[in-house]
């Protein structure tokens, strides 16, 4: 077996896609939507009174949160690269922030933030300048 992977907790890492090397597939990563990966996540369920530092703190654990754009019952919080906002998702997912259950998707990449990120599921056509 050999089973020496370094316990995570939550559990969440180990759902995700990986390659034959056994590294985390980061453009194989869709969200509960079928949402692909972005840089920017989508966050709702965290409790009432729950404030955009309070969210900028969990996030900056795991990712360099850019900034956090709170509209009521839900948040937008952009990261400075897709990779650690995917690991930030997967750690932060069904945690607990502020007495909810955090529910967190994929957003559009899109200038005006909150604007398109439930009205556009056509093909995104710059969906290719992800290759390095």
């Amino acid at each position: 077996g050999g089973g020496s992977a370094p316990a995570v907790s939550g559990g969440g890492l180990e759902s995700l896609p990986r390659n034959s090397m056994g590294q985390v597939d980061f453009a194989q990563v869709k969200d509960d939507r079928g949402n692909p990966a972005t840089k920017n996540l989508f966050v709702a369920g965290y409790g009432p009174g729950t404030t955009e530092q309070m969210v900028k703190d969990s996030f900056g654990q795991h990712a360099t949160v850019v900034s956090v754009i709170m509209k009521g019952t839900f948040s937008f919080v952009n990261t400075a690269d897709r990779d650690s906002a995917v690991i930030a998702r997967s750690s932060l997912g069904g945690q607990q922030l502020n007495g909810g259950s955090l529910r967190i998707n994929f957003a559009k990449e899109t200038g005006r933030l909150g604007t398109s990120f439930d009205s556009t599921y056509g093909p995104a056509s710059a969906s290719t300048y992800g290759r390095y």
